[in-house]
């Protein structure tokens, strides 16, 4: 799956990343071409297969448009995918 920078947001997938899952990657938001038809699971996987260890890939939530969804749900195109990792708090 090839990650394309789009400048198009209507036919692109806009990726919402947070705390350690913005740390990995050096960004909040990714807009991606090429996505659509493939599940947020598989997304998450091309994005972090070497990156996020096994626990926290299993503890990650998924949402998209704002609502949680489970790891295989198609992403549409214009959609708003989020990850969402684990929180402690302190």
């Amino acid at each position: 799956m090839p990650i394309n920078r789009s400048r198009d947001t209507e036919m692109a997938v806009t990726v919402k990343l947070f705390a350690v899952y913005r740390e990995m990657l050096g960004e909040s938001e990714l807009r991606l071409d090429h996505v659509a038809g493939r599940t947020v699971d598989e997304l998450f996987t091309y994005l972090f297969i070497d990156k996020a260890p096994e626990p926290l890939r299993r503890a990650t939530l998924f949402a998209i448009n704002e609502r949680y969804v489970r790891p295989g749900t198609e992403i549409s195109d214009g959609d708003r995918v989020a990850f969402i990792p684990p929180v402690s708090g302190g």
